[in-house]
């Protein structure tokens, strides 16, 4: 019940803001929440062995990188540029070169990953057609997130990826998959989402659960490295932000290019 409540207060807002407020005020939701999990991935990933940035830069720096994804043209290489310039020195300055400098690609990892997808959503809602699309988007995911937890729970017998999630199945997969095609389709139905014809729609709505899944599994090989359970405790029943949209991050890159291919 409690994971329920926090789900329902968490996406009360989101499709408040998405359907009934301007696309600017959409960004605005967008940005803070960006802050929250790039805090959250730069601490696991400053757990996973050293220190590459504190967590509140690892935050500045996905909230710069989805306002410039956003704002488009030169500004996302500029990001890009000074995040690194700003983590080599540290790792040039340390006592193991080679080491430090993989360590230095951790402020680009959380940038790209939680910046790049959180700019893309906000992009996609000033598309034509975008609020459409990134509820189609948000449906798919959420609908995917629920019927694998529940399927999985149900008649879950084959592990997916025990090294990594071991509450995960194949059958729980395949549930949310399957889950996420049908709310897709009834989206497209009822709100004439994502703009595309009803099989590329069920397409799209499989493309989104694969890759919700991927995200959802380099999160958990992420926190497993990184010795926690949850990327913080923030949320009631979910743990943190970062644990409620890690697959949402994964899904809406390919969704955003799926969509620019698939539009006439």
């Amino acid at each position: 019940m409690t994971r329920l409540l926090s789900a329902l207060a968490l996406a009360a807002p989101v499709l408040a803001v998405l359907l009934l407020a301007p696309p600017a005020a959409f960004l605005f939701l967008v940005v803070p929440l960006v802050f929250r999990a790039g805090w959250e991935l730069q601490s696991l990933l400053n757990l996973c062995g050293g220190r590459a940035a504190g967590a509140w830069q690892g935050a500045l720096d996905a909230s710069a990188f989805a306002l410039a994804v956003w704002a488009g043209g030169f500004w996302p290489a500029l990001v890009l540029a000074v995040v690194a310039l700003r983590a080599l020195p540290g790792a040039l300055s340390g006592r193991a070169p080679g080491g430090s400098l993989a360590l230095a690609g951790a402020p680009l990892l959380g940038a790209a990953w939680v910046g790049g997808a959180g700019g893309l959503i906000a992009l996609l809602r000033d598309s034509p057609g975008g609020r459409e699309a990134v509820f189609f988007l948000l449906v798919v995911v959420w609908a995917n997130d629920m019927a694998a937890m529940f399927t999985g729970r149900a008649i879950g017998r084959r592990k997916l990826a025990p090294r990594i999630s071991p509450a995960k199945t194949v059958e729980g997969a395949i549930g949310g998959v399957l889950a996420g095609v049908l709310a897709g389709a009834a989206a497209a139905r009822f709100m004439g989402a994502p703009g595309v014809g009803p099989w590329l729609a069920a397409l799209a709505s499989a493309l989104i659960g694969a890759f919700a899944l991927a995200g959802d599994l380099a999160e958990s090989a992420l926190k497993r490295a990184a010795g926690r359970k949850d990327a913080s405790d923030i949320i009631p029943g979910h743990g943190g932000l970062l644990d409620r949209i890690d697959g949402l991050l994964a899904a809406a890159p390919a969704f955003y290019y799926f969509l620019h291919w698939a539009r006439p």
